[in-house]
């Protein structure tokens, strides 16, 4: 017989876990560039899946992976912050809730879309480096968002097929068993 304290001390060390893992591959890019590049694009699923288990555990999940990232690795915490970990917040909670899939992409597609422009705009870190750093306000929003909606079509996607794919290995069942 299972008791309530096992189900938050399951989702306690999953978070943990996705946790560490989201902070390893955002640090990727800074210790392995060039290949660490294409890993750390990777660190959404982590934080979807855990907000896919349930939205506080993604929400718990992000600021066990901030502190890492800030402890690890400082220079990549404004684009796990502000882009990948709130993308994987929204694609996760949206499948939690069986939200419609053009609702979870609009809404993730704005949430880039401020993160990218305010890593730019407000900090100063061209989101796509120099390649689009002198370019005028206008067009570079256009183009932020024009990435953002495939970049989130395509993470949600890529989520819920994970997640089905976990679902049927029966791991993912577990982590979201409900007492």
């Amino acid at each position: 017989m299972k008791n309530k304290n096992d189900t938050s001390v399951r989702k306690l060390v999953i978070c943990s876990l996705l946790a560490s893992l989201t902070a390893l591959l955002q640090i990727s890019a800074a210790l392995f560039p060039g290949p660490g590049h294409v890993l750390s694009a990777f660190c959404t699923l982590p934080i979807a899946l855990a907000a896919f288990i349930g939205p506080s555990t993604g929400v718990m999940s992000i600021f066990v992976s901030t502190w890492l990232t800030l402890i690890i690795q400082p220079a990549e915490l404004p684009i796990l912050t502000l882009t990948t970990a709130p993308l994987g917040l929204v694609i996760g909670s949206g499948l939690h809730y069986s939200a419609k899939p053009l609702t979870v992409i609009l809404i993730g597609t704005a949430s880039l879309t401020a993160g990218m422009s305010l890593l730019t705009f407000g900090l100063g870190l061209p989101a796509f480096g120099p390649f689009l750093a002198n370019k005028d306000f206008v067009p570079l929003i256009l183009f932020y968002t024009g990435f953002a909606f495939i970049y989130s079509a395509a993470w949600f996607s890529f989520t819920g097929r994970i997640v089905k794919l976990l679902h049927r290995m029966g791991l993912l069942s577990y982590a979201t068993k409900r007492e």
